[in-house]
């Protein structure tokens, strides 16, 4: 539902206790990131059956889906974005209020500065390729191990090397029907560089997510895929960088999933529950 804080003050078909748990929302937002349906029923003066019926009434699933809508909207209502400093004198219940406000600022942040033109240039580049080879450092290896397994959902053979050295020797050999997937923060990781030197060198394209698309890296990149960075430790250091090409990576696999054969995919599915169990 669009615009949920004018639904929530103007309260049009609200009963009596609907509108109070209405202005309680809007007043009390910043606290609801620690709030389970039955806290917020006590709060509110109600029930924790009001609360499911009252997000369902305004067309989410449950309280969980209406309270991760309503945050993100009010946050961009506030005159001051909320502080996400972490200090010493930050008890748990701020601590997780600011680690839920962080990704939510995150993958809003990526949101906006994503344009759908780069992601469907990057789409086609990974389609056309028969293998992705993935290149990256340090933490921001660990959202890759996750798409390895989900491109495979879409038919896409991927390698990723824990050491750099495998990496190197994986450009060395990799033929240009391959594809160079890199994730670097900064653009600028000299053996990132020389990687993806010996990858042009191979003419095999090259697609990068960066928090820098103008450094070296992503002028080299046939696709450069701008991600959301902090320039603080203390502001989420490269948490923010990592939740931002989490983002990022999940875009592109649902794009993926929405082109492939429905038909493909289920027999898959069943395949997988036949053979393997979790």
């Amino acid at each position: 539902m669009a615009n949920l804080r004018r639904v929530l003050q103007e309260k049009q078909g609200f009963s009596e206790a609907e509108s109070a748990i209405a202005d309680y929302l809007v007043e009390h937002f910043r606290e609801l990131g620690n709030f389970s349906t039955r806290q917020l029923a006590k709060a509110a003066y109600t029930n924790s059956a009001a609360i499911v019926r009252f997000a369902q009434k305004l067309g989410f699933e449950g309280y969980v889906d209406f309270k991760v809508h309503f945050m993100a909207e009010m946050m961009q209502h506030e005159d001051e974005p909320p502080e996400r400093h972490f200090t010493r004198k930050d008890n748990v219940p701020l601590i997780m209020e600011k680690m839920m406000y962080l990704g939510i600022n995150t993958f809003k942040e990526t949101h906006d500065i994503l344009d759908p033109a780069i992601v469907v240039r990057a789409v086609h580049r990974i389609r056309q390729a028969d293998q992705i080879d993935f290149y990256a450092m340090g933490n921001n290896r660990y959202p890759l191990y996750m798409m390895v397994e989900s491109f495979a959902m879409v038919g896409k053979t991927t390698s990723l090397h824990d050491n750099m050295a495998s990496q190197y020797l994986q450009a060395y050999s990799s033929p240009k029907n391959h594809i160079g997937f890199f994730v670097s923060r900064t653009g600028e990781n000299r053996m990132l560089l020389d990687i993806a030197q010996k990858l042009k060198e191979r003419k095999v394209p090259l697609l990068l997510i960066t928090a820098n698309p103008k450094s070296t890296l992503g002028q080299m990149a046939d696709v450069a895929i701008p991600a959301t960075d902090a320039e603080h430790m203390n502001e989420g250091g490269p948490r923010i960088f990592i939740m931002s090409i989490t983002y990022i990576l999940h875009v592109l696999w649902a794009v993926l999933m929405g082109k492939e054969d429905a038909e493909s995919l289920r027999h898959r599915e069943e395949w997988l529950s036949k053979n393997f169990y979790y």
